[in-house]
């Protein structure tokens, strides 16, 4: 069985969240669906409970302040041997999770000392091929990237890869590490101890919304300077006030942590 862990706070605004349930719904095979949520302002709660088959998900309503809490809450919730981290904004392929259950089964690769994330191997964690729902040739070359490179040299992949990994490694690892921000990074580095990522057969499209906003060139930009300032170990707090500026969509912050 697979678990899926979907973390939501505030989670209208990029208008995913219904199509995200329409697809869990439908995903093929045994399954579990968790969904951890903090307290939200924008109507996600009634989105969720109102949805044709709410009584398919299992709702966890928590005082979580980031989304690294809710996912690491799910996991614990979770009874599935593999367990799928469900970023809120962004939509699985159809038969995602069949195609999770081939890409941890695959056999070991011809050259186990030349992992690449495209060959098959016996895996431990793993992620799906990334596209954006805008086309620019910018986001292109980004999800290339994500795709063919990053999982290759540095075995990191984001949460909008909607990572997934067997549960035992999950919770040997302590869950999601704690972070406002990079948490998927972190995560990945922890994970690769056994193992380079797995990609599935699949590619899922993610919200560009971030991009729309604040515009391509300018928000890519942005990208890149976080990533300096987490190598450099700067506070992951203030790093996501950066990123999210006045919204509270990964992280809700009070008047208390905003100083």
């Amino acid at each position: 069985m697979i678990s899926v862990v979907l973390p939501c706070l505030n989670e209208i605004r990029h208008g995913y969240l219904p199509s995200i349930l329409d697809n869990l719904v439908l995903q093929p095979g045994e399954k579990q669906l968790i969904i951890v949520m903090s307290p939200s302002t924008d109507g996600t709660y009634d989105v969720i409970t109102q949805h044709p088959a709410a009584s398919a998900f299992k709702l966890i309503d928590t005082t979580a302040t980031n989304r690294a809490q809710r996912l690491t809450i799910g996991i614990k919730a979770s009874q599935g041997d593999i367990v799928l981290l469900h970023h809120p904004a962004t939509l699985l392929p159809p038969a995602a999770l069949d195609q999770v259950r081939l890409a941890m089964a695959a056999p070991l690769a011809s050259d186990p000392q030349v992992p690449d994330p495209l060959a098959p191997h016996p895996a431990t964690w793993g992620g799906f091929r990334h596209s954006f729902d805008l086309d620019h040739w910018l986001l292109r070359f980004t999800s290339w990237y994500s795709t063919t490179q990053r999982p290759r040299l540095s075995q990191v992949l984001y949460l909008d890869h909607c990572i997934f990994a067997r549960r035992d490694a999950l919770l040997a690892i302590g869950g999601v590490p704690d972070m406002d921000i990079f948490e998927d990074t972190a995560l990945s580095l922890a994970l690769s101890q056994f193992g380079p990522p797995r990609l599935a057969e699949g590619t899922i499209v993610t919200s560009a919304r971030r991009f729309k906003e604040r515009g391509i060139y300018k928000h890519a930009a942005l990208n890149q300077l976080l990533k300096v300032m987490y190598h450099l170990g700067l506070d992951p707090k203030k790093m996501n006030w950066l990123y999210e500026g006045t919204s509270q969509i990964n992280v809700s912050y009070n008047e208390i942590d905003k100083d």
